[in-house]
C-alpha cells in the first residue's frame, strides 16, 4: 500500500519534470509547425496596436534571453552561427505599415530603398554581443534580390555587422519554409552549426537545421 510519504516523494518528483519542462528553452526546427489558421490572429490595425503592449515586450524580451541562454552554452566553440530573420525581428517596419495599411509590395519596394527602417534593438543587440563571442551571423530573409542594394544600405545605416545575407531569388514564390530552410542546409554545408534561428514566423523556423529555435512576436501579418 502506498504511504503518504511516497506520495509526497511522487508530487515533489512531478514538479521536478514540470520546472524542467518549463526551463528547457530549445525548439529545435524540426518540432515547428506552421499552422494552418495563422492569417486569421494577424490584422494589421490591431497587430500594430499589440506590438506597443507589455504583452508583447515580454513576449520578445523572453525570446532574446532564451537565446542568449542557449548561446552561451556554446562559447568558445568554434564555426557556431546565428541565423537571424530581418522583418519584424532584426528591422522594424512599424512605420511602414502605418502609413500603408493595405500591403502592396511596390510601396514595400520604396520602403525598402529608402534603408530607414529602425532597428530592433533587443535583436541588433544580442547579435552584436554574439558575434563578438565568436558566432558568425546569418540573415536569411524573404525579400527579393532586386532588394538587396536597399537592404545592405538599412543595415549599414544600423550599424549592424554580419557575415552573410540570404534573399530570395527575384520572382521566386516558393513557399517561405522550403526556401529558408533550404538557405539554413547551405550554411550547415559550409562547416558552420546553426545554435539560434530566430524569427517572427513560424515559417522563419520550420524545416529543420537549428539546434533551437525563437519564434517572435508579430500579429501584424502572417506568411505561411
Amino acid at each position: 500500500m502506498r504511504t503518504i510519504y511516497d506520495t509526497k516523494q511522487l508530487l515533489i518528483a512531478c514538479l521536478s519534470v514540470i520546472t524542467f519542462i518549463q526551463s528547457v528553452s530549445a525548439c529545435p526546427c524540426n518540432d515547428i509547425t506552421i499552422p494552418k489558421d495563422g492569417a486569421k490572429e494577424t490584422n494589421t490595425a490591431k497587430g500594430l496596436a499589440y506590438s506597443r503592449t507589455s504583452a508583447y515586450k515580454k513576449e520578445f524580451d523572453k525570446a532574446i534571453k532564451d537565446a542568449r541562454s542557449t548561446c552561451q552554452k556554446h562559447l568558445g566553440e568554434r564555426k557556431v552561427a546565428i541565423v537571424s530573420d530581418l522583418d519584424e525581428t532584426l528591422l522594424d517596419n512599424r512605420r511602414f505599415f502605418e502609413k500603408h495599411p493595405e500591403f502592396h509590395w511596390k510601396d514595400f519596394d520604396v520602403w525598402v530603398n529608402d534603408a530607414k527602417a529602425p532597428s530592433l534593438k533587443k535583436t541588433a543587440d544580442l547579435l552584436a554581443w554574439a558575434r563578438k563571442k565568436g558566432f558568425a551571423i546569418f540573415f536569411i530573409t524573404g525579400r527579393m534580390e532586386l532588394l538587396r542594394s536597399g537592404t545592405i544600405a538599412n543595415l549599414v545605416n544600423n550599424g549592424i555587422a554580419y557575415d552573410g545575407l540570404y534573399m530570395r531569388t527575384d520572382g521566386d514564390k516558393s513557399p517561405a519554409e522550403k526556401v529558408k530552410a533550404a538557405y539554413r542546409k547551405k550554411i550547415e554545408d559550409l562547416g558552420f552549426k546553426i545554435i539560434v534561428n530566430i524569427g517572427d514566423q513560424y515559417s522563419d523556423l520550420a524545416g529543420g537545421f537549428s539546434e533551437d529555435c525563437e519564434k517572435l512576436p508579430n500579429k501584424i501579418y502572417f506568411i505561411p
